[in-house]
């Protein structure tokens, strides 16, 4: 950019291998832009990414190859406005895996912004094109995949910058170069066996599946297979590269301008509110923050420029002569600084440059961040779209921090990007996002193949057989669904409809009944499928669309504003002129804006204009009702988790989980977390007051992470179980199931390491000072006991935490998660009761985070821990039992009950007070019960506080907080608390009340039993022995009941 500025619009350059002109000057680039002069070099380190006539994806194959036709042909449909709406949900689910990563930082942890970026884009084109996930988030290297492509990128722009011979004497780097791309060849063939494999059942829209089955409608040719490898390695590497950058450089300018920052994430908090997973119309509604990344791209184009060549002889600007066949490549970046059209502040980052009315005055030929004409990228709105998620979902939930005060300097490969820019993250503060829909699964799910096809529509409108023709021109597919959808409200209307491309109608126009168009311009152009007709009627008879009732509706986008909407206007324009009437507006769906709305507006009055027109019915024009359109039958092809099945588990939808424990008054932190969780219950499941409900959790992804890095595995990867001696296992079995779900929902990778277990690991380590060590700790001699007790089992080590210890051990896979025993369900008490939600219950759940008893790290409990991370319209899998003994409110409401419990175990009294406000409210006469509820200050975890006041004040409980640390006070338990209320509880003792105690069974029972005894010999005046002869009683009785955990 620097000799842009120094030498002028445009100058030769010496390279390896001769000259070349570098052109910036905005007036000498839009002719250079022309593809009737002009077309696009490939060369540089494109053309290093070849390999043969066949292996040239889109970006890499020249324009007069007849495989970039066909393939260019094939490809538009994937990109086109339906197919953007239906990657969302899939571009959604990678984004939160960037989120969750974020999220789960340590205060003072760095990201590495372009390293998460890339990661991020890679695995979007790669599961949105090809339906493969590379699991980027879940490595802690790059995926092989990643090292290869950058190797060989590197070696490409090293290439480019070598003269020839430099190259040939590389032998080492060509070898490797030859590795990589047998590699990233190997993968993409892998992915191309495995979807023909799945044959119908595999998805057909995405890249990959255009590719194996699509068909070029000029030739009614497919693509090669060498070819279709090309352009997925190609997409591949495209499709991530400029999109990583273009984020990196957003972030970075946003750090260094708060109030651009400020203004982009008051749009975010104001379109994106508190949703979880943002929706196609949410994030096309991200107008300013769809600038702020136009301008990125104007300040640093992720590809910094393209080349082109005259075909003959020419001059530029009138005085430049070039001859034919010259290189010119166009600087991009210098292109976009011209303070002739930018302004002054051209250089400076402001996001006002790309504002929509600023814009639209700016020649198209002097922005191209994508490269120009015909050639342009293809999937500059996959990359948009993708961007403007990715920004809009991290504005929304965090702040950056700029720590490093980081100075911009950039590197470049393919592309360019930000060089080591790492910056700190935290949540924003009062930001809660809620997962208002469950996104779409990231494969389409296939229908039974004798699923029963869906029955034709009933009409709407009594068929009056009155002419539709709907045509249409497309090459993307967007018009073509349209043209498809009118038809189809056509047939209901009553219509005689007829459909097809425009080309497929020249001089062949209906003179009854009523014409649509949709149609589209591509460059300017007429699609595919309706150049002849273009043609044809430029030049058609004065009359010769006679008799025509017509209206369009043209498909665009005002990017490309000097062609914006140029067919649909040609043939409105042009069937007017040769006699046709126009009964209803044109109208004009632009892509960059709302384009829903845009075609609503048209279509809002379309059949009233055309049944006034032909003077049909009223009816034909009225809004008509929709129906469903579709009879589908769903079939879950997931192998089944044994598990699962073992408890008949079903999953539960997580309604509201929040924070029970608050900061003190004083600011002090709470020392703990407790979860309050609302699960919506599984079609016909039902429970009562005092049930528990079985949790089935999942292991953490750290932890899941450790095992496949100790054993080298792939997070993609599926395993397949067959067990040797026929025994049962609690594993999937004899079918490919996910990795990741045998890891996280089928094994305990926490439990503490048995002695069979270690004695296994010594078996399987070749060093003999460690084999020793696992044997001292195996054996049955009383110091091997006390060795195991105080190594493993006191400090809680697992199998997996050994072998970090013992990294001689080389234990297979396949012992290892035979060693492993089944994931157990976690019990928790019901705090909810089935007659204030009868398909809902709720639990309170003390989230288990303490430093690790082995003095390695944090231990984390595996249930609290996954509960406490389930978003709102998360699933669970639950079920209810009832507890082994009758822990119960009393089925006579008449009668009273002294509940005790501390922490967690308030959970069932709540379930018990809210049966007792229900029937109250109802009517039935209630007795008064007693709560003594220990905490540790009333200000930090005195649990449902408000819930708690509101049942005393409508006479359903008395409460007693017993507080064991507030400030300034003595410690009080609840045995305590129960002595110092001892009249009451005698006095409900004597109406036969029942005591339930919920909690640890080594702490607050026998405190309780030793409080109910004091009370008794005070009372009576008995000794010891009555005393506990009148315990028995209460317990054979029925009016003791301990829930009891733990001791």
């Amino acid at each position: 950019m620097a000799m842009a500025e120094k030498y002028g619009p445009i100058f030769k350059l010496k390279v390896p291998g001769g000259t070349r002109l570098i052109a910036s000057g905005p007036e000498l680039v839009e002719e250079i832009c022309d593809d009737t002069r002009f077309d696009k070099r490939v060369g540089g380190g494109l053309a290093a990414l070849r390999k043969g006539a066949a292996d040239t994806g889109l970006f890499t194959a020249e324009t007069d190859d007849p495989l970039w036709h066909r393939a260019h042909n094939i490809l538009m449909s994937p990109f086109s406005l339906q197919a953007m709406r239906d990657y969302m949900p899939r571009m959604v689910d990678i984004a939160d895996q960037l989120m969750d990563k974020w999220d789960r930082l340590n205060e003072g942890d760095e990201v590495d912004v372009p390293d998460d970026m890339t990661r991020l884009t890679l695995d979007t084109i790669a599961l949105c094109g090809f339906g493969y996930r590379f699991n980027s988030f879940y490595r802690d290297t790059p995926h092989p995949f990643v090292q290869a492509m950058v190797r060989t990128l590197s070696e490409s722009q090293a290439r480019a910058r070598q003269l020839p011979i430099q190259t040939r004497l590389k032998i080492r780097a060509q070898r490797q170069v030859e590795e990589d791309q047998g590699f990233m060849d190997d993968l993409v063939d892998r992915l191309i066996a495995e979807r023909r494999a799945e044959g119908e059942a595999g998805d057909t829209t995405d890249l990959l599946g255009r590719m194996l089955t699509g068909v070029d409608r000029q030739t009614g040719e497919r693509l090669p297979d060498a070819n279709i490898r090309a352009q997925c390695i190609t997409f591949l590497i495209a499709g991530h590269e400029t999109t990583s950058g273009l984020l990196s450089f957003a972030l970075y300018y946003l750090l260094k301008n708060p109030a651009f920052l400020e203004r982009a994430r008051a749009e975010v908090d104001e379109v994106l509110g508190d949703t979880a997973s943002p929706t196609f119309e949410q994030v096309h509604r991200l107008t300013y923050v769809r600038q702020v990344l136009d301008e990125c791209l104007r300040l640093w184009p992720t590809a910094p420029g393209f080349s082109r060549y005259p075909f003959e002889d020419t001059v530029l600007g009138g005085r430049y002569a070039i001859p034919a066949g010259t290189t010119i490549t166009v600087l991009t970046p210098a292109l976009h600084r011209a303070t002739s059209v930018w302004g002054p502040d051209a250089a400076e980052f402001n996001p006002e440059h790309m504002a929509p009315e600023r814009l639209a005055a700016v020649p198209s030929a002097v922005y191209k961040p994508f490269g120009t004409g015909q050639r342009a990228c293809i999937g500059r709105q996959f990359a948009l779209q993708e961007a403007a998620l990715v920004l809009g979902m991290l504005l929304q939930r965090f702040d950056l921090v700029d720590h490093l005060d980081y100075q911009l300097v950039t590197k470049t490969t393919l592309t360019v990007k930000p060089a080591d820019f790492r910056i700190r993250v935290r949540p924003r503060p009062g930001v809660h996002v809620r997962r208002a829909d469950t996104p779409a699964p990231a494969r389409s799910v296939a229908t039974s193949p004798d699923t029963a096809p869906a029955a034709a529509p009933a009409l709407l409108v009594p068929r009056h057989g009155t002419r539709l023709t709907v045509l249409f021109g497309s090459n993307l597919g967007t018009a073509e669904s349209l043209a498809t959808r009118i038809a189809e409200e056509g047939a209901e209307r009553g219509f005689d409809v007829t459909v097809g491309a425009l080309d497929d109608h020249v001089d062949d126009l209906p003179t009854g009944g009523a014409l649509v168009v949709v149609t589209a311009s591509y460059n300017g152009t007429p699609p595919d499928n309706a150049a002849a007709f273009c043609d044809w009627i430029t030049t058609a008879a004065p009359d010769a669309a006679r008799g025509v009732s017509y209206t369009v509706f043209g498909c665009g986008n005002t990017e490309w504003a000097a062609t914006y909407q140029a067919v649909p206007e040609l043939v409105d324009a042009q069937l007017e002129k040769h006699g046709g009437h126009r009964v209803h507006p044109r109208g004009e769906g632009n892509a960059a804006g709302d384009f829903d709305a845009d075609y609503r507006t048209w279509h809002g009055a379309v059949w009233s204009d055309i049944a006034e027109a032909l003077d049909l019915p009223e009816e034909v024009g009225q809004a008509v009702p929709s129906g469903p359109r579709l009879s589908i039958t769903l079939t879950n092809r997931q192998v089944s988790n044994p598990v699962i099945v073992s408890y008949e588990a079903h999953p539960g939808l997580v309604r509201e989980n929040r924070e029970l424990v608050r900061a003190g008054a004083d600011g002090t932190p709470p020392e703990r977390s407790v979860r309050h969780v609302e699960i919506g219950l599984p079609a016909g499941t039902t429970y009562q007051a005092g049930d528990h409900l079985g949790v089935l959790p999942r292991n953490a992804i750290d932890t899941i992470r450790r095992v496949m890095v100790r054993f080298g595995l792939d997070a993609g990867q599926y395993v397949t179980i067959i067990p040797n001696s026929g025994s049962h296992t609690h594993l999937p079995i004899e079918e490919p199931t996910p990795l990741l779900g045998v890891l996280g929902s089928c094994v305990e990778l926490q439990d503490v390491a048995t002695r069979d277990n270690v004695a296994v690991l010594a078996r399987h380590t070749d060093d003999p000072e460690q084999k020793a060590a696992l044997e001292a700790l195996a054996g049955d001699d009383e110091a091997s006991h006390a060795a195991y007790r105080d190594q493993v089992y006191a400090p809680n080590r697992s199998v997996l935490d050994l072998l970090d210890e013992f990294p001689a051990c080389h234990l297979p896979f396949e012992v290892y998660l035979d060693l492993l025993p089944a994931l157990r369900p976690r019990y928790f008490s019901i705090s909810s009761s089935p007659l204030v939600s009868p398909d809902t219950c709720s639990i309170t759940a003390g989230v288990l985070r303490a430093p690790a008893r082995s003095g390695a790290g944090t231990f984390t409990g595996v249930c609290s821990t996954h509960l406490a991370q389930l978003p709102v319209d998360g699933t669970v899998f639950v079920f209810v039992r009832p507890p082994s003994i009758p822990f119960r409110p009393p089925e006579n409401p008449h009668v009273a009950m002294i509940m005790v419990g501390a922490g967690t175990g308030l959970a069932p009294f709540r379930g018990f007070l809210q049966e007792r406000a229900a029937l109250r409210e109802q009517g039935v006469p209630i007795a008064t019960s007693l709560l003594f509820f220990g905490c540790r200050r009333a200000d930090q975890d005195l649990l449902y506080a408000d819930e708690l006041a509101a049942f005393e004040a409508q006479g359903v409980v008395r409460t007693e907080s017993c507080l064991s640390a507030e400030p300034g006070t003595t410690r009080r338990y609840v045995q305590q608390g129960m002595l110092d209320r001892a009249d009451e509880v005698w006095d409900l003792l004597q109406k036969e009340a029942v005591v339930l105690v919920c909690g640890n069974a080594s702490t607050i029972a026998p405190g309780v039993r030793t409080s109910l005894a004091a009370i008794f010999r005070e009372r009576t005046g008995a000794g010891e022995s009555d005393a506990d002869a009148w315990l028995a009683g209460l317990r054979a009785g029925g009016r003791l009941v301990e829930d009891i955990w733990g001791g």
